[in-house]
């Protein structure tokens, strides 16, 4: 399992900056290294979820999309909804309205970021989002996407606890974990890994956020 080590200032517009850049674009590469060729489905969870680890889904999606690939960054999280926020787009339809079938023409909902990156945010109706994300509407939405672009990548809830992640990860070609130094324990670390070992997920790399 690759790691990498990000650090985030407390203030940072929405840019990769040639610090930053180095290191999202190092994740990048470690992270293709451990897929197959045809392997496009990614997905960033957590231990505990914080304003750092959307800034990291929003600029690892950023890294892959300066490499000329069509990448659409999905807000799974619909438990704490964030990427909206990072990006300053609108909440007002997406991945719940998409996966309660509300709109039948999903590809017209990815709003253009910059550039080949693309986001659909989670939306503002609230549902639970374990019976959300088992709908069969999610594979369907995935299958379609993959026709428009070269990377997806879901942004989900922490993986403590909670089922969403490992829903989701089911779909995925590679996952992330996102560890925050000095607030997230060892043994929980561990905790994660070994549940998604017992759901035979592997976890492709990981970054530690400080």
């Amino acid at each position: 399992m690759n790691i990498v080590s990000i650090k985030f200032t407390r203030k940072q517009s929405f840019y990769l900056n040639e610090i930053n850049k180095e290191q999202f674009y190092s994740i990048c590469t470690n992270i293709e290294s451990n897929l197959h060729k045809d392997d496009s489905i990614l997905m960033i969870t957590s231990l505990s979820q914080s304003q750092n680890i959307a800034n990291a889904s929003a600029y690892l999606a950023l890294a892959f999309s300066e490499q000329r690939k069509r990448v659409l960054v999905v807000d799974a999280n619909l438990r704490q909804p964030s990427l909206h926020q990072v990006f300053n787009i609108d909440n007002s339809f997406g991945l719940t309205n998409l996966l309660l079938n509300e709109k039948p023409n999903i590809n017209e909902h990815a709003i253009h970021i910059k550039g080949h990156l693309f986001c659909i945010p989670t939306s503002e109706a609230i549902y639970e989002p374990a019976t959300l994300l088992t709908l069969e509407t999610l594979p369907t939405l995935i299958e379609e996407w993959k026709k428009d672009f070269d990377i997806i990548l879901f942004h989900t809830s922490d993986s403590l606890n909670k089922p969403d992640a490992n829903i989701v990860a089911k779909y995925c070609d590679g996952i992330i974990l996102a560890i925050q130094e000095g607030r997230d324990k060892l043994e929980k670390i561990a905790g994660v890994k070994m549940q998604f070992d017992r759901a035979n997920l592997e976890i492709s790399g990981s970054m530690i956020i400080s």
